[in-house]
């Protein structure tokens, strides 16, 4: 499997969990405060995981020769614009949407960035044997 696919693979699957948590909520299956805060954050969380890894995917799908260093820092990059993509999303929320701002969703925000960097650099980076260039 290259890492283009492993990337958007863990992308991906990260979508299944937003789509999972989404259909739960729906359901009105939980009642339990803390397992509700949770479905209630989940697509921040998700979100955070899955927006870097799948255009990570797409990018090294487009570039699979690049330097181990080169896409440590591109995702890095992508890391960071998504969690600004995200903090603005939720802030725009505040602007009278029927959407409601949710501080919350913003420490789920960052709490999946941390999650997805672990994973980029114990999982998918640390299995790459390029050299550093």
């Amino acid at each position: 499997m290259t890492q283009a696919t492993r990337a958007a693979a863990i992308g991906i699957g990260a979508l299944a969990a937003l789509s999972a948590g989404q259909w739960v909520r729906a359901q009105q299956l939980v009642d339990a405060g803390p397992l509700r805060v949770a479905l209630g954050v989940l697509p921040n969380f998700t979100a955070a995981i899955a927006i870097p890894f799948v255009a990570l995917g797409a990018w090294l799908e487009m570039r699979p020769t690049d330097a181990s260093s080169a896409i440590r820092r591109r995702f890095v990059a992508l890391n960071l614009a998504s969690v600004a993509g995200l903090f603005a999303w939720e802030y725009l929320q505040r602007t009278g949407s029927t959407l409601r701002f949710d501080p919350d969703d913003l420490v789920a925000t960052v709490a999946g960035a941390a999650v997805a960097h672990l994973v980029f650099v114990f999982g998918l980076h640390r299995n790459d044997s390029r050299d550093e260039g």
